[in-house]
Formats: structure tokens, sequence, C-alpha cells
């Protein structure tokens, strides 16, 4: 195998760490929305104004 740059050693995890990131998010936001428990009518207005 041919020897990778060193700056390809850091962007290859990096770009793996966001993507994965992003799919939990994805993850975490889809059952956050669909658990009542989690959205609480008396805090789910100041939390979706924190959060967006």
């Amino acid at each position: 195998m041919p020897h990778l740059a060193p700056m390809s050693w850091i962007l290859t995890p990096i770009t793996f760490i966001l993507l994965l990131s992003l799919f939990i998010a994805s993850i975490w936001w889809h059952q956050s929305a669909q658990f009542p428990l989690l959205n609480l009518p008396t805090s789910n207005n100041k939390s979706y104004w924190n959060w967006s």
C-alpha cells in the first residue's frame, strides 16, 4: 500500500466522526419528537426556542 499523507490521517477520522455524530443526532431528534415524555407541554416551547 502507498504511504498516505499525514493530512489524510487527520481528515479521515474527523470526517467519520462528523458523519457519525450527524447520524446519532438525527436518530435522537426523531426519537425525542416521537415520545411525548421527552417533550413535556410545559417545557416544549422553551426547548424549541433554545435549540432553534
